[in-house]
């Protein structure tokens, strides 16, 4: 019973590694935005909405304001990761297909180079948009048009760790 179970996380391992090699060969922005994808989903501290992914995906690092023409639609975004990333209806959170995709990127960390930082200056980034900075300091909840706040505000410490 052991080895069978082996034997089914391998044969999922070797369907994760072909359509990542499928990923990397999309054409146009496709496989980076896959992977993109991958790497918010499987290292975020928590699960993303879809409109803080779509929002955290739009940042431009360095810039002093948000473009929101930047923010790419859920549909491309779940297309260019070709099956591996899904929403859940019930709660609107972007999630992985399954566990063991979760356990196999963990496992290849170097899909992901520096993938934490990457993540923590997206948070400082969008932390340090004038639009940001001109709110007052007491607001409890994260203005509508600004979905990814919350999370760019208590998770950049957690990747910049």
């Amino acid at each position: 019973r052991r080895q069978k179970l082996h034997q089914e996380a391998n044969g999922l391992h070797d369907v994760y590694a072909a359509t990542l090699d499928r990923i990397s060969r999309q054409r146009g922005d496709k496989p980076r935005l896959g992977m993109e994808v991958l790497l918010w989903v499987s290292l975020a501290q928590r699960p993303l909405s879809v409109s803080e992914l779509c929002d955290a995906l739009g940042v431009e690092i360095g810039s002093a304001d948000f473009n929101t023409e930047n923010i790419p639609p859920i549909q491309t975004l779940l297309g260019s990761c070709l099956g591996l990333v899904t929403v859940n209806k019930e709660t609107p959170r972007v999630r992985l297909i399954h566990s063991t995709l979760q356990e196999y990127l963990q496992a290849h960390t170097t899909l992901f180079d520096n993938g934490h930082a990457k993540i923590a200056e997206v948070c400082l980034t969008y932390r340090n948009f004038s639009a940001v900075r001109a709110l007052p300091r007491s607001m409890e909840t994260a203005p509508v048009n600004m979905p990814f706040l919350i999370y760019a505000s208590y998770h950049w410490g957690y990747h910049a760790g």
